[in-house]
């Protein structure tokens, strides 16, 4: 018999700078992000999840792993009521802590979330990553799910406890993406992925600057990083992603790295195999196609109104 692929995305720089990454087998008809996930490394599953609960994105640090779960409430075929939580691994990956905040957090808010399931406040809180080298990790919150734009709070972990000391850590003109996922530190600089931006659709890894008042502001995109999703560097600007659409993670990890020329982040040495190749081209021209489509669309209906009206 033979083996199904598996679907790999979210990777991350771990302990001796190994590369983790979430797994799920391809069977199934249900989209990658509701199957049942795993961590692994090098084709070996390292971690699963508590029962009832899958696997969401994580980062590394020392000593820990700070993971996040996903708790199915209600799944249809045009809904999805999903509750989220954080939980941090030792070495031995015994997850020693949990912590979802829809146990705490019962009120409807503007960062984390508006969305009720059987009368009870739901939220994203997923993608923990540390602020550098501090104490602190950014989570992502919010998103179009929740019935709010995309949000990045701050939370502590402290004596085995976590706590949100920040509920968001972006300026205004950052709670503008429908969601906001793994984010990525160097500096000051924060790097992360989003599919809409002011409900324009967008394909690069977008980049946010700290400002003076401690939150961060919109910075731009990162060059050469087309259907590329789910950054993640480290102290060297090496640069992990996932090819979104092929379900693949980085083939060149020590060749590519982020570089900032001229006030502008670019991939350096960005580098395709075959299969990675083509699907770079198939979505440039798909790009394509559907620009070509909006631009004459309304010269199209006019000549259709004409020809009716004579």
């Amino acid at each position: 018999m033979s083996r199904s692929k598996i679907y790999k995305w979210d990777p991350c720089w771990g302990w001796n700078n190994d590369i983790y990454y979430l797994g799920a087998s391809s069977k199934g008809d249900e989209p990658f992000w509701l199957k049942k996930s795993y961590l692994y490394l090098n084709e070996k599953i390292k971690f699963s999840s508590p029962k009832n609960s899958r696997l969401s994105a994580g980062s590394f640090t020392n000593d820990f792993y700070f993971g996040s779960l996903t708790y199915d409430l209600f799944k249809g075929k045009s809904k999805v009521f999903i509750d989220q939580s954080i939980f941090v691994c030792n070495k031995n990956w015994d997850l020693t802590t949990e912590f979802r905040p829809s146990t705490i957090l019962k009120k409807p808010n503007k960062y984390f979330s508006k969305k009720k399931f059987l009368d009870k406040l739901i939220m994203a809180f997923r993608d923990p990553a540390p602020i550098n080298q501090s104490k602190k990790l950014a989570v992502c919150t919010g998103g179009f799910r929740w019935g709010i734009n995309g949000n990045v709070c701050e939370v502590t972990f402290d004596n085995s406890t976590f706590e949100i000391t920040r509920e968001t850590i972006l300026d205004e003109n950052m709670l503008i993406f429908d969601e906001i996922e793994r984010c990525t530190f160097w500096g000051e600089f924060m790097f992360f992925s989003a599919r809409e931006k002011s409900n324009i659709h967008i394909n690069k890894i977008q980049v946010a600057k700290l400002n003076r008042n401690g939150f961060y502001s919109y910075f731009g995109e990162v060059q050469n990083s087309e259907n590329l999703y789910g950054p993640c560097v480290n102290k060297n600007l090496d640069l992990l992603y996932w090819y979104e659409g092929l379900h693949d993670i980085t083939k060149y990890p020590n060749n590519e790295k982020l570089t900032l020329e001229n006030n502008e982040w670019i991939i350096k040495g960005r580098r395709y195999s075959f299969q990675t190749y083509i699907h770079h081209i198939r979505e440039k021209k798909i790009i394509r196609i559907i620009a070509f489509f909006k631009r004459n669309l309304i010269k199209f209906l006019k000549n259709i109104i004409i020809i009716i009206s004579k």
